[in-house]
């Protein structure tokens, strides 16, 4: 059976927010759309976070409302290469209901696997950060595609290895809301084959099911110290 494996570009989004100058929206769309025109499945855009915690992507509305959208497009399912317009939302339904106004195809929620993490960023316990997830998703649920990204799930350096089982509880979690995918990063680095081998045949086993609707599988994978940074891919 052949496997087709997307692409998932992070770059405007995950590299631009980290930049010490200040990038026009000229300079911050045209990169979208070169990007756009490489054949990615998915481009997550920018974020909708407060200007005061992410400034470099203050400009979010105006850069989402002057993308070039590739015709055809399909914000409910890939199949085939094409461009989307993701974006990441707060905690918040209020960043939510802009990112809706901008016409995101897709919202990428965060949550973290480590505890330890969570509570020195955004600071508080993972089962409040769900709840307030929880009501981000049911407000855009009707309109935009979910996907959830769980942090560190392959590791974390304030609390070594995640446990498989963890994953799979919030995994399950998140599969109870009806969200459109899940994804696994590394984020820090510390993953390896067999572990990223072990932790795939885990949820696969857990959430294939014939009678259930399918979760798009998802890893991303960041090395700190590669000029390469991130890679992102899902199935």
């Amino acid at each position: 059976m052949k496997t087709r494996i997307y692409f998932n570009e992070v770059v405007t989004r995950d590299g631009l927010q980290n930049e010490a100058e200040w990038v026009e929206v000229d300079a911050k769309v045209a990169l979208i759309d070169e990007l756009g025109a490489c054949g990615y499945a998915k481009i997550e855009v920018t974020s909708f976070f407060s200007p005061t915690a992410i400034a470099m992507l203050r400009d979010a509305e105006e850069v989402m409302g002057r993308l070039r959208r590739v015709p055809g497009a399909c914000p409910a399912r890939v199949r085939r290469y094409i461009h989307r317009a993701g974006a990441q939302p707060p905690r918040r339904r209020a960043g939510a209901e802009r990112a809706l106004e901008s016409r995101a195809d897709e919202l990428n929620l965060v949550l973290s696997a480590s505890e330890i993490l969570i509570l020195d960023n955004p600071r508080m316990p993972r089962a409040n950060s769900f709840t307030a997830l929880t009501e981000v998703v049911r407000t855009v649920g009707a309109h935009a595609a979910v996907n959830v990204s769980l942090s560190c799930s392959f590791g974390c350096a304030m609390e070594s290895e995640v446990v498989v089982a963890e994953l799979q509880r919030w995994a399950q979690s998140f599969a109870d809301l009806s969200v459109r995918g899940l994804t696994l990063c590394d984020t820090t680095g510390m993953a390896h084959p067999a572990q990223v081998r072990q932790v795939f045949e885990a949820l696969q086993a857990r959430f294939h099911h014939p009678t259930a609707p399918p979760h798009r599988r998802a890893w991303r994978h960041c090395d700190p110290g590669s000029p390469r940074g991130c890679e992102e891919g899902h199935r």
